[in-house]
């Protein structure tokens, strides 16, 4: 594993890469469409992009400790960018979701006080490890519960990953559903967006559970989940 002071000299040179393709416009689209505590740099996606791919190429004898680290690092940094990197990195490669523990996952827990940083982390991470046990679903039970809206966003979106097949999702139509009716009521419209995607992306492998989900609670389901997750049903789009 590299040490520290090796770990920490990288940082530094994926903010200087950052910087170097960072925009003012950039900047304030993602301040405006994502506002966050984070510092924003202004990098495009295909930006961003590139440089995962540089570090990749330069650093692919590391092991998984090493990438690790690195990433943690990234996400102390408290920068958008970097913390959207480090998820990047982590989420699409199967040897460091595998090795990931629970520690590691808190320790890349952080910020999450936008839809954007958190969808990357719920997806790309927490609802993966969730389906490999190392979430488990009292660590479900206990995000559903909180006042913060983003752990209960946490919650609900991780059930994507459970049925998402390039995130290895096989299909879990009893543990996506459960989600569900936890917030039904919820009046949070990133809840109630949040709520859509999870039962659309089942509706791919279930759909006659999903169905009856909606037929079984359409009185207290938002408009907006009901006409987005027929919609899906029937037609196979959102809107």
């Amino acid at each position: 594993m590299e040490t520290s002071t090796e770990i920490q000299a990288v940082v530094r040179e994926v903010l200087d890469a950052l910087s170097d393709v960072s925009s003012e416009t950039r900047r304030k689209q993602i301040r405006y469409f994502a506002p966050g505590s984070q510092e924003v740099v202004g990098v495009s996606n295909p930006d961003l992009k590139e440089v995962i791919r540089a570090l990749r190429e330069k650093y692919k004898h590391w092991d998984e400790q090493s990438w690790i680290a690195l990433c943690k690092a990234l996400v102390a940094r408290d920068i958008f960018e970097c913390q959207v990197l480090a998820y990047e990195i982590i989420g699409r490669n199967k040897g460091l979701l595998n090795v990931l523990t629970y520690k590691d996952l808190m320790d890349l827990w952080r910020n999450l006080d936008n839809w954007a940083s958190v969808d990357h982390f719920s997806v790309g991470i927490y609802g993966v490890l969730w389906g490999k046990g190392v979430v488990t679903d009292e660590h479900i039970e206990e995000l559903l519960k909180s006042e913060n809206f983003w752990n209960r966003r946490v919650a609900v979106v991780s059930t994507v990953a459970l049925n998402l097949k390039s995130r290895g999702g096989t299909g879990d139509s009893p543990r996506t559903l459960g989600v569900c009716e936890k917030v039904v009521d919820d009046r949070e419209d990133l809840i109630r967006k949040a709520l859509s995607w999870a039962l659309r992306e089942l509706s791919k492998r279930d759909p006659q559970s999903v169905r009856n989900f909606i037929d079984t609670y359409r009185d207290r389901l938002a408009g907006l989940v009901i006409r987005e997750v027929n919609h899906k049903l029937d037609f196979g789009t959102k809107n």
